[in-house]
């Protein structure tokens, strides 16, 4: 058994996609002829980007909607953190939710954080890097799974915040 699997739990290790479903794990496979080797990409387990997917509420959730997302993850100075911004996008606009310092564990390629909402509860972020595909959880009051994230990487850096970039192109165009 995986760490991921220990600290999470069966259902959250299965939601980031770290375990196989139980009949899968269970299950015999027939045995096949060896098949020839091709030339894959390796796959790679590295936070940094820009990722935009949807963050779907479970059916247990409270006060809550599903979204489509972006998530900016660039390196922290400091080893193993990384900052992590997370806007929501409604017709076309994004709007800015929350910033995180997350740690990332480099074993399971995944990036985690606990933090406090507004309504006071505390929640817990697991996200799973896996090559350009990022699979999360937000976990609340160490209870239940509230919302489920799925994103694919648009970029392979943290893309400025749309309202950041304009603000640095229109303070540069009125200096000039």
């Amino acid at each position: 058994m995986s760490l991921p699997i220990r600290l999470f739990g069966p259902a959250m290790a299965l939601a980031l996609g770290l375990a196989a479903p139980a009949s899968a794990q269970t299950a015999s496979q027939p045995q096949t002829a060896a098949q020839p080797q091709t030339a894959a990409q390796p796959m790679t387990f590295q936070p940094e980007g820009t990722w935009s997917g949807t963050s779907k509420c479970m059916e247990n959730a409270v006060l809550c909607e599903d979204e489509t997302i972006v998530i900016r993850v660039s390196k922290d100075p400091k080893p193993m953190l990384y900052d992590v911004d997370f806007t929501t996008v409604s017709n076309g606009t994004e709007t800015p939710e929350n910033h995180l310092v997350m740690l990332f564990n480099d074993k399971d390629h995944v990036l985690t954080a606990r933090f406090n909402d507004e309504r006071k509860r505390l929640n817990f972020y697991a996200l799973a890097v896996k090559g350009d595909f990022l699979a999360g959880v937000l976990l609340v009051n160490d209870r239940f799974i509230e919302r489920t994230l799925n994103l694919k990487r648009i970029a392979a850096v943290a893309t400025p915040m749309p309202w950041a970039a304009g603000a640095s192109s229109s303070s540069s165009a009125s200096s000039q």
